[in-house]
C-alpha cells in the first residue's frame, strides 16, 4: 500500500453527510514513483473526518487516474503528522483540535513536559499538573484530544480489518465515537440493528472473530431476529409460527456442529426477545416489532382518512368538458374511478394493462384542478410511484412531474425522512401509481407523513406480484371492502391490437390460448429444451441487437430463480462473456464477480450517502486500475471500492419481483423446467406485461402450462385482521356515487 505525506492546502468537496473528502495536498514525501519527481500536490480522496487545513498528515492508500480529474490518491488511512520540534508541537496543541488553548499555554506545556508531551499527556493527564496555569477544563480538552485522534485511526484501521469498507467504517465510528472497539466487543450483533447496511452474516463474522461462541446467548438471540428477518423477506409474510421460528433456529445453529444446541435454550431466548418487544408474539404468531406495528398503524390511519369530501362533487360535465379537449372516451368504470377518487380522501383504482389507468389518473389530476378554476398551486399536487423507472413512465404518459415515492418523503443522503408524523407533506392530493408494489414499512412511512384532509389516490394492477418485501398491502386494502375501490376491466382499442396484453389476461384466466405458438410481431413463443435454453437465448439477443435494439437500454431477460444451469447467474457470465468481452480487459474483480466496463448492473441495498437505491439500474463507465468503479445511474455517478461491489451484480438478467415498475421495449422470458417450484400466475402476468414492444418467450412449453395453472400462494399477514379490529371502533362514511355516473342530457 503506498503512502503520501503532505500539507492539506485546501478542501474542494466535503459531505457533512457521509463524511467523503476531496483536498488538495501538497506533497512533502511519498512512495509512488509517479509523483516523487514530477507533482507538487495531488487530489486525496476517502471517507474521513474534516482535517485541519494547513496542517500535515500522511494518507495510505493507492493512485487511480480518474478519466475526467485526472491523477488522484484515494485513500483508505489517515493519521496527523506531529512535527517533533517544539515550534511543530506547539502548533499542532494549539490547533483547532484543542478549544481554548492558545500558543502561549501550547508552549508553557511543551516548555514543561519536553519534546514528548502527547506521549506523556496520553499516558497520564495528571502530568499535566506540573503545567503552570492549567485548570482541570484544560486537561479534559488536551488528553481528549489527543486520546481521540489517536483512537479514531486505531479504530478505522481494526474495522478495516474486518473487509469492512472506508466509507462503513466510518459511519460506525460517526455511531459509536471512541467506544467503538468496546461497544464492538460487548455486542457485535447491535450492528444488524443500528446500522445501515451491517446485516446478520457481516456482524456474525465480526462476532466469531472477537471471540464470541457460536452458542452464546447474543449470537443466538441474532440468529433468531435473521431467520425471522430472512423468512419474512423471501415468502413477504409478515408472521410466522413460533414452532416453525424455532424449528428453524435449532436447524441453522446445529447445521454442522458438533456439540448441539437445547430446543429449551432456544425458547428461552426467543422469549426473552419477545418480553423486549424486539419481536411481537399473538397467540402462537411471531411478528418483527417494525412489521407487526407498521401494518397496526396501516390499518388505524387508512380507516382515519377514509371518508367522503365536504362536498360530493357531480364531476359529469367536467369529465364532458375533458374528454373533449383531450379526444378522450372513458368508459363508465373510467369515469366511476375519477369521481371516486374527487369525492373520497381515501381510493383505490385497480386495473390491468391496456385498461386505462394511466388515463385515469391524467383526468383526476386536470379536473381537480378545473373544480377549482384553476386557482391552485402545482406544488400542492404530487404523483409519485415506488422506483425511479416507475415515475418516469408516470411523468411522460401524464405528462405531470412524478417522483419517487422516497423522494415524495424527502429521503436524504443520511437515510432520514424530511415528512413523517411531526411534519406532514404539504398537499391538496396525492396520487400514487405501482401501488401494489409498496410494501407495509413504505405504506406506514407513507400514510404518516399525509394530513387527513390530503386526497390520497392509490393505483395499481391488484393481479401483479405483491411487494418484494413484506406484506400484500394493496390487496388486502381492497380485500377488507371498507374502502372506495374501481375495477377497470375493459381493454381500450389500442391494447387489444396487443398480442403482449391478450396473453397477459390469458394468464389470468388460466387460459392456454390456440394461438399461443403463432409467430407476431410483437410477440413469439420458441420451444426450445432446457438444455439449449441459454444457447438460444443468446442467438435472440444477437438477432435483437442486429435489429437496432441496445443490449443495456432495451433488452431485458427475465427469470425466477438466481441459481442453476438456466438461472440468473449463470445467464448474466453468459451474457456478459458473449457481448462485453471487448471490454473484459478493463475489468474489476471481487469475491468471484467480474464486472466489465459497460457492463450492465444493478443496486441490490439502498445506500443513501449516494443517492442510489435497492433496484436500481446502472452502466458501468469507469474502472480503476481493478480497485474501484464508476456506476452511471442515469446520470448520478457513484463510485464503488472494491470492498462495496457486493452490492453491485449484473442486470443483463433479473429476477421478475425487481422488474417490477419498469417497462423494456424488449423481454425474453425464458420457460425451464427447473423453475416450476417458482412458476406462478401472478409471476408469469407480472413478467408478461413488462414487455412493452416484443416479447420472446423461449424454453418449454410444460413450464409455461405450468406456471399458468400453478396457484398462487397467499401471503400470511395481519393487515386484514387489523382493518376489521380497527373498523369496529371506526365510523367510515362510505359515498354513493352511482347517481352522478348518467351522461348529461
Amino acid at each position: 500500500m503506498a503512502f503520501v505525506e503532505g500539507t492539506i492546502k485546501r478542501y474542494l468537496f466535503y459531505s457533512e453527510e457521509n463524511s467523503y473528502s476531496v483536498i488538495k495536498v501538497s506533497i512533502i514525501d511519498t512512495d509512488e514513483t509517479e509523483l516523487i519527481h514530477y507533482e507538487p500536490t495531488i487530489i486525496v480522496c476517502g471517507f474521513f473526518p474534516k482535517l485541519e487545513v494547513n496542517a500535515n498528515y500522511r494518507f495510505k492508500g493507492e493512485i487511480t487516474h480518474h478519466e475526467k480529474y485526472g491523477m488522484q490518491f484515494n485513500a483508505i488511512s489517515f493519521e496527523r503528522i506531529i512535527d517533533n520540534t517544539y515550534d511543530g508541537l506547539v502548533d499542532y496543541l494549539s490547533s483547532d483540535i484543542f478549544s481554548g488553548i492558545g500558543v502561549k499555554t501550547a508552549q508553557r506545556i511543551i516548555d514543561a513536559l519536553g519534546i514528548d508531551a502527547l506521549d506523556l499527556i496520553a499516558d497520564d493527564k495528571n502530568v499535566l499538573d506540573k503545567v503552570p496555569r492549567i485548570n482541570t477544563k484544560l486537561k479534559d480538552v488536551l488528553y481528549q484530544g489527543i486520546i481521540e485522534n489517536r483512537e479514531m485511526e486505531n479504530t478505522l484501521v481494526w474495522l478495516y480489518g474486518f473487509s469492512i469498507s472506508p466509507n462503513m467504517a466510518m459511519k460506525i465510528y460517526s455511531n459509536y465515537g471512541i467506544e467503538t472497539k468496546q461497544i464492538i466487543k460487548e455486542n457485535p450483533y447491535i450492528l444488524m440493528e443500528e446500522i445501515d447496511g451491517i446485516g446478520f452474516k457481516r456482524a456474525d463474522e465480526i462476532g466469531l472473530k472477537v471471540g464470541f461462541k457460536y452458542d452464546s446467548d447474543l449470537r443466538i438471540q441474532a440468529v433468531i431476529y435473521y431467520l425471522l428477518s430472512e423468512y419474512m423477506n423471501k415468502f413477504g409474510d409478515t408472521y410466522l409460527e413460533r414452532e416453525k421460528l424455532l424449528n428453524y433456529t435449532l436447524n441453522y445453529l446445529n447445521n454442522g456442529m458438533e456439540s448441539e444446541v437445547e430446543y429449551n435454550k432456544v425458547e428461552t431466548l426467543l422469549n426473552s426477545l419477545i418480553e423486549k418487544g424486539k419481536v411481537i408474539q399473538t397467540e402462537e404468531l411471531i411478528s418483527l416489532n417494525l412489521l407487526y406495528y407498521a401494518e397496526k398503524f396501516i390499518a388505524k390511519k387508512s380507516l382515519g382518512l377514509n371518508y367522503k369530501t365536504d362536498e360530493l362533487i357531480d364531476v359529469k360535465n367536467f369529465i364532458l368538458d375533458f374528454q373533449k379537449m383531450n379526444d378522450i372516451n372513458y368508459t363508465k368504470a373510467q369515469k366511476k374511478a375519477i369521481s371516486l377518487a374527487l369525492n373520497n380522501h381515501f381510493s383505490i383504482i385497480t386495473g390491468g394493462p391496456g385498461t386505462g389507468k394511466t388515463t385515469v389518473i391524467k383526468g383526476i389530476v386536470d379536473i381537480y384542478k378545473m373544480l377549482r378554476n384553476y386557482q391552485i398551486d402545482s406544488e400542492l399536487i404530487k404523483l409519485a410511484a415506488p422506483t425511479g423507472k416507475a415515475a418516469k413512465r408516470l411523468s411522460e404518459a401524464t405528462l405531470l412531474p412524478a417522483t419517487t415515492i422516497h423522494k415524495l418523503l424527502g429521503f436524504d443522503f443520511e437515510g432520514q425522512f424530511k415528512f413523517g408524523p411531526d411534519n406532514f407533506i404539504d398537499a391538496s392530493i396525492i396520487i400514487i401509481d405501482e401501488a401494489s408494489m409498496i410494501d407495509c414499512i413504505l405504506m406506514k412511512r407513507m400514510l404518516s407523513a399525509i394530513k387527513r384532509d390530503t386526497i390520497l389516490v392509490l393505483v395499481g394492477d391488484a393481479n401483479q406480484l405483491p411487494s418484494v418485501g413484506p406484506g400484500d398491502v394493496l390487496n388486502d386494502l381492497i380485500l377488507s371492502d371498507l374502502f372506495p375501490v374501481q375495477r377497470l376491466d375493459i381493454i381500450h382499442r389500442q391494447a387489444k391490437d396487443s398480442h403482449i396484453i391478450s396473453l397477459a389476461y390469458d394468464v389470468l384466466e388460466k387460459q392456454i390460448s390456440e394461438d399461443i405458438f403463432t409467430d407476431y410481431n410483437d410477440r413469439i413463443f420458441m420451444k426450445t429444451k432446457d438444455e439449449y435454453i441459454s444457447s438460444k437465448i443468446l442467438k435472440v439477443i444477437d438477432q435483437a441487437i442486429k435489429d437496432g435494439y441496445q443490449l443495456l437500454e432495451d433488452i431485458q431477460v427475465l427469470i425466477p430463480m438466481y441459481k442453476g444451469y438456466n438461472g440468473i447467474n449463470r445467464l448474466n457470465d453468459l451474457i456478459q462473456e458473449t457481448f462485453n468481452s471487448d471490454n473484459k480487459q478493463y475489468k474489476i474483480e471481487y469475491r468471484g464477480k467480474n464486472f466489465y466496463y459497460q457492463d450492465k448492473v444493478m443496486q441490490l441495498v439502498n445506500q443513501p450517502e449516494k443517492n442510489v437505491m435497492n433496484g436500481d439500474q446502472g452502466i458501468i463507465v469507469g474502472i480503476n486500475d481493478g480497485k474501484e468503479l464508476i456506476v452511471d445511474f442515469s446520470g448520478n455517478f457513484v463510485k464503488y471500492n472494491i470492498k462495496e461491489l457486493d452490492n453491485l451484480t449484473l442486470a443483463y438478467v433479473v429476477s421478475i419481483h425487481k422488474s417490477q415498475g419498469s417497462e423494456f421495449k424488449l423481454v425474453v422470458l425464458p420457460f425451464s423446467n427447473s423453475y416450476t417450484i417458482m412458476l406462478r400466475k401472478k409471476l408469469l402476468y407480472t413478467a408478461i406485461t413488462r414487455a412493452k414492444e416484443k416479447l420472446i418467450m423461449v424454453g418449454n412449453f410444460d413450464a409455461y402450462r405450468h406456471g399458468i395453472l400453478g396457484k398462487d400462494r397467499k401471503r400470511l399477514t395481519n393487515l386484514l385482521r387489523f382493518l376489521e379490529i380497527e373498523s369496529q371502533d371506526s365510523l367510515t362514511n362510505k359515498i354513493t356515487i352511482e347517481d352522478f355516473l348518467d351522461e348529461p342530457q
